[in-house]
Formats: C-alpha cells, structure tokens, sequence
C-alpha cells in the first residue's frame, strides 16, 4: 500500500482583482452552532476544493443560533493566523461576538454555556468574490471553539454593559473553511434553515 506524502506547493498566481478588489469587514449578523449538534456523517465538501463545505446538517430537533452585533465593525478581533508546528505548520482562528445583554436569561443560556461548551462559527464576510464563494466562511468545525476569554465590564462603552466574548479554535490544519452550494441563495437558504430546523437531509 503507497505512503500518503503531503505535497505543499503553490497551485496559483497571486494577485489582488482590478474589477472586483477584496473588502474588509465582516456582515452583522453571524450564526452559532453547538459542535456536537452538528451530523457528522452528512457533512460533504466539495470534490475539486475541500476546503468548500456542501453540505452542513445537524441531528434531528437541533439547530443554530444568530448572533447580532450591530453597528460598523462587528465582530472586530475574528481572524485566523498561523500556528507553527514541529511536524506542520497548523492555524488558530478567534472568534469576538458581544453580547449586548446580561440579564438571568442570557446568563443561563448563553454566557454559562458559551463558558464550557465547544462551537461552530459561521460568518459573512462583505467581500464575498467573483463567484460568491468567500461570503460564508466557518470557524470551529475542525476542532471546535472554545471560550478563553468573557468579561463583564459593567462601563465598558463598546459592550455597554454586556459580555465581550473570545472563542478560540486551536490546531486548525486549513487557514480557511467556506460553506457554498450552488449558489448564494441556495446557500443562504441552507443556512437560514439550520436556524429554523427545517434543514433537508441532503
């Protein structure tokens, strides 16, 4: 039986677009899912690209949950760097959401389990490529995300009163996971439904 030796070579021309150049920033709204909810078995990516995720479903009677930052930076502090490795060279995304609540509820279902569960991220960048495919990017689903950092400051202006939360998913072997179908709306489609729990089996 052959060995599987990884070879890491450049298959691509870098170089920024003229007629549509990359944004930055991140969309207001992105959408959180408990790791373990996720159906494993179902999950597809793409044939030509497996850093594209198909197909994401969650086991029955689960789902996501939005996350709303308003104003013009939401989100501010996500991103993902390398990590060097003695073996291979692996990555470390964060994910910052505030919660703009700190309330019995909110404490009870949000801040308590965001403290010591594991989650998936998912994103919508403004830049969203020639083809659509860089709108919805996914942090978490390799390793999963876990909180290292909550603070409550009761004066902080940026949280006003609420939660600044850091999730943190270390270990990452690709610099970027993106969920695409098709197209953007079957795409945002499938997203919205894992929100719903109607999502299909395919």
């Amino acid at each position: 039986m052959p060995i599987d030796v990884c070879d890491f070579k450049l298959a691509q021309d870098i170089a920024g677009s003229c007629t549509n150049p990359q944004v930055a920033g991140l969309k207001n709204t992105g959408y959180l899912i408990n790791y373990d909810d996720i159906d494993w078995d179902a999950l597809a990516k793409a044939n030509d690209n497996p850093n594209i995720v198909e197909t994401l479903l969650l086991l029955s009677g689960k789902r996501a949950y939005k996350v709303v930052v308003p104003g013009n930076t939401p989100f501010t502090g996500t991103q993902a760097a390398l990590a060097t490795g003695t073996y291979r060279n692996k990555f470390t995304k964060t994910a910052s959401i505030v919660v703009l609540d700190s309330g019995p509820d909110v404490s009870k279902n949000v801040i308590d389990q965001l403290a010591n569960g594991r989650f998936v991220f998912i994103f919508e960048n403004k830049y969203q490529g020639a083809d659509k495919k860089n709108t919805f990017e996914i942090y978490g689903l390799e390793q999963g995300l876990a909180a290292t950092e909550m603070t409550n400051e009761k004066y902080s202006e940026e949280t006003d009163g609420g939660w600044a939360v850091t999730l943190e998913e270390t270990g990452a072997p690709t610099s970027g996971l993106f969920l695409f179908k098709t197209s953007i709306a079957t795409t945002r489609a499938a997203l919205e439904s894992l929100v719903t729990g109607s999502q299909g089996n395919s």
